[in-house]
Parts: structure tokens; C-alpha cells; sequence
């Protein structure tokens, strides 16, 4: 075979950073657990009888983790995926490096910490099945510069960064800086942690990202810090005024006595850097800003067991399309579809699709039927 026909048929390679994690879910029925919701504060509640003995539906251990979860998404989509992550000298960590080699990710950047085991999550199932987690990040929060400095970036095609806490955190901006002048496309899929803890460090990196991935939450944290930018007048264009919106896209966001509306948000966060920025709205469909236009792709349909790794599932295969020269609308579906899939099971990998499934499913389906799509006004219009 000649170096052209080689090159043609190379898979692109991507690296993903940030957690590794043991995940044990628990699946209470609802009769044995109370779930109590506030409508005014619009939260709600999983309650517990103290010193009672819960009876379970189940109870299974899987892994998960930003990082792992990326990979492995990354990896069935057809790329070649590898970790740079932190686990304990422990049996968990034989689990994860199972995990890795049995979903063909590379695991040569996956060290052990001897300051703390590998992390590990109790996902608490029950009712609408948006479970409750507690989390202990383990030697996911010891990651160093020194560690990520041992990493050439130049190898690969795409650095994948996920949530980081503690410690990892301050690597962040090595990590993004490190991966943009190797000429990786940069993907960020950060967490609220980071978002809140980090928040100056985060926007100084913004210029060097070229995939933003956030929901709702994580972005309406950005709003305070967003309201003073120029996003040169972008507005929907007067057609849209006849459609039913989307509620974010009507409504916008309020936070701490700022108000901000979608477009100007994401408008503003895409002239800091990235050419892509995502918008999850969970229930109500996702959004997609990238060249002065405004994707829509509402839920795909599927019966909820978990919720736990749809924010990854999402991201990783809209990164994976973009980087395999997907149309913007298609990106936004692949990665609709991939979400739909994964949160049809408890875990957070069992349901990421193939490469395979992914095709078959976009040849059935007409994108443009599945999405919308805006072609933003200026102000000089």
C-alpha cells in the first residue's frame, strides 16, 4: 500500500484529560425512596430515612469519568483515543486499565498516585432516574504540570480536556496552551467546579479552544462575566419571530441580576476563542453557534435510566464529527443521537454508540428535518 492510500485511511488521534472514576449505582424503586420537589427553588430532592436499611433494584459498578468516558466514545466512533489520567495503586485501577484495553484506548499516560486511590462516584437511581452522586475524586485531583509536560502533543489530531478539580485544575491552562501550539483541535468540556473556582484562568484560555461544550448551568455561571462583550448585533432573524421558540433561545439567561440572551451568550463566548460553542439545555434540545449561525437539535426520544455521562456523550461525539469533517448540523444530531443512547442505561458507557450505528442512523434520517438552523443578522443588516 503507498503513502498516500495510507494516509487516506488513518484514523484521526485523539487524547482526552481529566477524570477517571469507579462508578457504583445504586437503583432504588420509588416507593422506597421519597423524592420531594420545590417548586420555588426548582429543585428537587431524593430523601432518605436515617437508619434505615434501603432495599436496592440493583447495584452495579462500572467505569466511568470524563476522560474514560470521552476515550471510549471517541474510540467506538472510530478515532484512536488514548487517556491522560491519575488512578491509585488499588483494584480499581485494574479495572480501568480493563476497561481501556477492552475498548482499545490507549493507556500509556494513565499513571498511579501514590497520594490517593483511584476515584470513585455512588450514583443514587430512583424516580425520573436524574440521579443524585457522591463523589470522592481520589487521585484524580494530583495531576501536575510536570505530568502533562511528558505528554507530546504534536502526536495527535485532538486534545479533549474535561472536568478538572483541585490540584489537576491548575494545569488546565498548561494543558490547553500545550495542545493548541502542537495544532490540535482543542475541545474543552469543563465542569462547574472549575467554571466557579477558575473562572479568569478559564476565560484567558478560551483563545486557544476550538470546541466549547457546556449546559445550561455551567454557562449561565459565564453570564456575570459575558454582559460587557460585543457581539456586534447578532440577532435571530425576523422569520425566527413567527416560530415557536425553544425556551432558552426565548427566555435567555438571568443570573445574580444580569440578563443576558442566548445568541448575545454564545456569540460572546466564541469571539474569545472558540469557533464552536455548545449550549445543552437537557430536556429541551441543544444549541450549536458556529460562523454566525445558530444550530438547534431538540432531544432525541429514549426512556431514561441515567443521566450520568450525557453531557460527555454528547460533546465527545459532536468533537468527533467536527474533527472528521461533519457539516455543523449533522455534528449537532451525531451528538443528539449518542446522548439518547447513553442515558437509555445506568452507566455511562454501555449505551455510546459505534461508529457503525452512528452511520446507520444519519443514513435513515433527513438532518435537516431533525434540526434548525438560524442565519444570525448583523447590525449592519
Amino acid at each position: 500500500m503507498n503513502e498516500k492510500n495510507t494516509a487516506a485511511i488513518k484514523k484521526p488521534k485523539a487524547l482526552t484529560v481529566g477524570s477517571v472514576m469507579i462508578d457504583i449505582i445504586t437503583v432504588v424503586a420509588d416507593n422506597d425512596i421519597e423524592l420531594m420537589t420545590m417548586h420555588n427553588m426548582t429543585s428537587s430532592f431524593l430523601m432518605l430515612e436515617q437508619g434505615r436499611k434501603i432495599e436496592a433494584e440493583s447495584i452495579s459498578t462500572y467505569v466511568g469519568g470524563g476522560a474514560a468516558n470521552a476515550a471510549v466514545s471517541l474510540s467506538r466512533l472510530g478515532l484512536e483515543a488514548e487517556v491522560l489520567a491519575l488512578v491509585g495503586d488499588d483494584i480499581n485501577a485494574e479495572k480501568v486499565m480493563k476497561c481501556f484495553n477492552d475498548e482499545k484506548v490507549g493507556s500509556r499516560y494513565v499513571k498511579t498516585s501514590h497520594k490517593a486511590g483511584t476515584g470513585i462516584a455512588v450514583n443514587l437511581s430512583s424516580h425520573n432516574r436524574n440521579a443524585a452522586i457522591f463523589t470522592h475524586r481520589g487521585a484524580n485531583t494530583h495531576l501536575t504540570e510536570e505530568q502533562v509536560r511528558s505528554v507530546d502533543f504534536s502526536e495527535y489530531d485532538m486534545a479533549y480536556i474535561t472536568s478538572l478539580s483541585n490540584e489537576s485544575a491548575l494545569s488546565f491552562p498548561l494543558i490547553i496552551k500545550s495542545a493548541s501550539d502542537a495544532g490540535c483541535f482543542v475541545v474543552s468540556n469543563p465542569g462547574i467546579r472549575q467554571l466557579t473556582h477558575k473562572c479568569d484562568s478559564f476565560l484567558a484560555s478560551l483563545k486557544s479552544i476550538d470546541l466549547l461544550g457546556i449546559n445550561t448551568v455551567e454557562c449561565a455561571t459565564l453570564v456575570p462575566h459575558l454582559v460587557s462583550g460585543n457581539c456586534h448585533g447578532l440577532s435571530l432573524p425576523d422569520s425566527a419571530h413567527s416560530e415557536i421558540l425553544p425556551p432558552l433561545l426565548k427566555n435567555g439567561f438571568k443570573i445574580g441580576g444580569f440578563s443576558l440572551g442566548l445568541v448575545e451568550t454564545m456569540c460572546s463566548l466564541s469571539q474569545l476563542g472558540p469557533k464552536y460553542v455548545v449550549v445543552t439545555d437537557g430536556e429541551y434540545g441543544a444549541y450549536l453557534f458556529h460562523d454566525n449561525c445558530l444550530y438547534f437539535c431538540p432531544p432525541q426520544e429514549a426512556e431514561m435510566l441515567g443521566s450520568a455521562g450525557a453531557g460527555d456523550s454528547f460533546t465527545s461525539a459532536l468533537a468527533a464529527a467536527v474533527c472528521t469533517g461533519k457539516d455543523p448540523a449533522t455534528a449537532l444530531f451525531s451528538a443528539a443521537s449518542n446522548a439518547a443512547s447513553v442515558i437509555s442505561y445506568v452507566d455511562t458507557q454501555t449505551g455510546l454508540l459505534t461508529k457503525a450505528e452512528m452511520q446507520d442512523i444519519i443514513a435513515r434520517t433527513t438532518i435537516q428535518n431533525e434540526t434548525k438552523c438560524w442565519v444570525l443578522n448583523t447590525a449592519e443588516e
